[in-house]
């Protein structure tokens, strides 16, 4: 027993945890182990001090002050004890009188988890919300989500093409093993955009055409294009505002990350695209469920579930608690983390998009993420002045992901 899939399953069964969502649970998992140690060997109260400690499998004592305790459990019959759940003493000490199987949670994660949980608890659904949620729930449990896999194709380009070591014929390889995705990028080359005087007819000329840069900004536009798609009249034009607007934070994200030279500029890119990721399952549900959506039904859902569902996803995709924190923070201005990180900037980049396309947005001397990248507050009606003079990379950003 040591994967993620078996840590979930204690989890399921700890007073604890059991109750937490289940997408918390997985977080929580990824972030907990498990260790095995044999008979005869010691833990001391302060050496674990950062964790919670608990008994899987196996037997063994604590001596606390003078005083001994035994514990033992046993996996599938009995749910993991905890240890050293009371105060004590530093030196406070368990030793294994057989083999023993530990598990290991971090006590700031357990505490965040439970955070969230209470605040996906706290907020009051109707009918139609509630079933989204456990439509969701139930999907991603079953491994059925109706999105395309984690972009994987998409991700090992971006690994490619930031590696000095690798060539064009490896890099082909992998786009080629992606029949849709290789298709897509030809004809992509073939537009107005990037045309060459011949016609491209194959990856190779493709990739030679483009550069490692364009491909791999166009390779991660491609792969997740394809998730923003609706064929309802409503629902089609809500999901192209939504691509449109990730268009754009990813455009300002890169450009951000690339000017202050702290955060990866093509990680931000990608920040910046699945930011409101969220909304895509929202408007699929609605679609499928009601014949005939109003905009201010799919909006008004959007807006309330959409950072819940884009944690869903984007843990769902196992693209790291670090972007999972950029779906988290969507709709809150006032995020602001110890160290600059991806939801802070994308929380800039939002500010910066609706600004670009008029809609309402706070004051950016109200927003702290500025001030915590040092950037200049902007004058009312006017944009970022550390960008002012990238409006030929903006451009060309923006051109870029609308082909």
């Amino acid at each position: 027993m040591s994967s993620t899939t078996d840590v979930l399953a204690l989890l399921a069964q700890m007073e604890t945890t059991r109750d937490l969502p289940l997408t918390i649970r997985e977080l929580l998992a990824a972030e907990a182990h498990l260790m095995r140690l044999a008979a005869g060997n010691q833990i001391s109260r302060h050496s674990v001090a950062d964790h919670r400690l608990f008994l899987v499998d196996g037997h063994l004592y604590c001596k606390c002050q003078g005083t001994e305790y035994r514990f033992d459990s046993c996996l599938g019959l009995t749910a993991p004890r905890e240890l050293f759940e009371e105060p004590g003493d530093p030196e406070d000490t368990l030793i294994t009188e057989t083999a023993c199987l530990l598990l290991h949670i971090p006590i700031a994660v357990l505490d965040e988890a439970h955070r969230r949980a209470l605040d996906v608890n706290m907020i009051e659904l109707d009918d139609v919300e509630s079933a989204f949620l456990a439509e969701l729930y139930e999907l991603i449990a079953a491994n059925r989500l109706e999105l395309p896999a984690r972009p994987e194709v998409a991700i090992r380009i971006q690994q490619l093409t930031i590696s000095p070591s690798v060539g064009i014929d490896e890099l082909v390889e992998v786009i080629q093993s992606d029949g849709t995705l290789a298709g897509a990028m030809i004809h992509a080359t073939n537009t107005a955009r990037f045309r060459a005087l011949r016609e491209i007819l194959s990856v190779r000329d493709a990739v030679l055409r483009l550069g490692f840069d364009n491909t791999r900004m166009l390779a991660t536009n491609l792969a997740l294009r394809q998730v923003f798609k609706a064929t309802h009249h409503v629902t089609r034009e809500a999901i192209t505002n939504v691509w449109t607007e990730s268009v754009l934070c990813s455009a300002f994200s890169y450009l951000l990350a690339d000017h202050l030279k702290v955060l990866n500029r093509d990680r931000a890119l990608l920040a910046g695209l699945i930011a409101g990721i969220g909304a895509v399952p929202i408007i699929h549900f609605l679609e499928k469920h009601d014949a005939n959506p109003t905009a201010d039904r799919v909006k008004r859902l959007v807006d309330k579930l959409r950072s819940i569902a884009g944690v869903l996803v984007i843990n769902y995709w196992t693209l790291g608690a670090d972007l999972v924190a950029v779906a988290e923070q969507v709709d809150h201005w006032d995020y602001c983390n110890d160290t600059p990180d991806y939801a802070s900037l994308t929380v800039i980049a939002r500010w910066a998009s609706a600004n670009h396309l008029g809609q309402p947005c706070p004051a950016a001397a109200e927003i702290p993420a500025f001030q915590q990248f040092g950037l200049q507050i902007p004058q009312p009606g006017k944009g970022l002045e550390e960008l002012a003079d990238s409006s030929e990379a903006f451009h060309s950003l923006r051109n870029m992901f609308e082909v």
